[in-house]
């Protein structure tokens, strides 16, 4: 199996109670894991971003099937004896169950959380399609009191490369 990594490329929701710290925009600040050097942060109970991401970076023809897509965090607490959760719930495709984050008590180190590797689309079986992954958005809800800090949000999608027939081609040509 293969993997590719999707990175945001676009934001909206509750922008204004999500602050982006070193960078201009939000989906920029979860660009990279970087630590305190740009993240974007929520102390707001019930606010919202929604990310939409970019893309795949390979083709629709050099993957046979997509087996699984999760998303990839990096985020800390600001508070010394609270943790601070974050829900995550895909908007397109839609009926993926919720998951949760919820980044310890550390206000000095980030701590790495990844998703469940989501096997279908909707949760029920349906199998995932190149489709799905150009319209791929996710909405991050802070659900607690304790500011949060996000440095990196990324999707992960495990694919198996389709097979290309060298046989026929060189067969053609001899």
């Amino acid at each position: 199996m293969a993997t590719m990594i999707l990175l945001p490329t676009s934001t909206s929701g509750h922008t204004s109670h999500w602050v982006a710290v070193g960078e201009s925009t939000h989906h920029e600040a979860l660009e990279s894991d970087d630590g305190d050097t740009s993240y974007a942060k929520c102390s707001a109970n019930g606010r919202r971003i929604d990310l939409g991401f970019a893309d795949p970076s390979v083709a629709v023809g050099d993957i046979a099937s997509i087996d699984s897509v999760r998303f990839l965090s990096s985020g800390r607490s600001t508070h010394r004896t609270t943790a601070s959760t974050v829900s995550m719930t895909y908007i397109d495709p839609f009926g993926n169950a919720l998951e949760t984050a919820s980044y310890d008590t550390s206000p000095s180190t980030f701590e790495t959380i990844n998703g469940t590797a989501r096997a279908s689309s909707d949760g029920s079986g349906t199998d995932w399609t190149y489709a799905n992954l150009e319209d791929l958005s996710i909405r991050l809800t802070k659900t607690d009191t304790v500011e949060v800090r996000l440095s990196y949000f990324a999707m992960e999608v495990t694919y198996t490369e389709a097979v290309t027939d060298n046989a026929t081609f060189f067969g053609a040509n001899f």
